[in-house]
């Protein structure tokens, strides 16, 4: 019969969208999706309380500090440009730690993304492959956050995937994603623990110059601080 039309997302809904990169021509090669048919489980997992569950301020890996959400203080001897993204996106309600990190990935090797662990571990992979490495003299500036886990997490959540969309969109090779652990480690419960967020700014300067790059982090400081303060009502 004929599909019913797809129900528009209400405004209460946070939208995450899943992306396929297939390179074949061939579109009859995929296959129709299978129903889901939810399963029982043959084994329960221990059961995580409500409340512990409820109680958790922020989005920190096991073994941080969950009661606290309170901003991480910046590392006051980074270069000032680090230092104000970092207050900058630390400014954004909700979020509640923040830190930036930078990979020269001409020096990634393909085959290393493969690995489960390691120092690669949470590279944007399939930007990667997809390009078949990095361009020419190009950096990835990895800046990552946690969030509150309440509404006001979820608006920044929110409000960062539009701002990183709008950046994109400009003309900066920026995106956002997640990031997380396995479920269970060592028969340890750990999902609902590890979620992170990174925002990927691929940078390629010719210069090689580190007073171009810190120019653009001060840029992009200034961006989202203007970002912030415009919509500050929507908060």
């Amino acid at each position: 019969g004929r599909r019913k039309p797809a129900r528009p997302p209400s405004q209460d809904t946070l939208r995450v969208v899943c992306c396929l990169f297939y390179p074949d021509k061939d579109l009859s090669m995929i296959q129709p999706p299978i129903p889901y048919e939810p399963v029982e489980p043959a084994t329960q997992p221990a059961q995580l309380a409500a409340d512990d569950y409820d109680d958790a301020e922020t989005t920190q890996p096991a073994g941080l500090d969950e009661g606290s959400a309170q901003p991480a203080e910046p590392d006051q001897d980074a270069p000032a440009e680090v230092v104000r993204l970092i207050a900058a996106l630390t400014a954004v309600p909700g979020v509640t730690q923040a830190q930036l990190d930078n990979t020269y990935l001409p020096e990634v090797v393909l085959a290393d993304l493969s690995l489960p662990n390691g120092p690669h571990a949470d590279l944007p992979i399939a930007a990667l492959r997809r390009s078949n490495g990095a361009l020419e003299n190009e950096v990835l500036l990895s800046l990552e956050f946690r969030i509150q886990r309440n509404e006001s997490g979820l608006r920044a959540a929110e409000f960062l995937s539009w701002w990183v969309r709008e950046q994109s969109r400009l003309g900066e090779n920026m995106q956002l994603r997640t990031l997380g652990q396995p479920p269970m480690v060592a028969g340890e419960q750990q999902l609902g623990r590890t979620l992170r967020f990174t925002i990927d700014w691929f940078y390629a300067d010719t210069s090689e110059d580190m007073a171009n790059v810190l120019s653009a982090v001060g840029g992009k400081a200034l961006a989202l601080e203007l970002a912030t303060e415009m919509y500050k009502d929507a908060f």
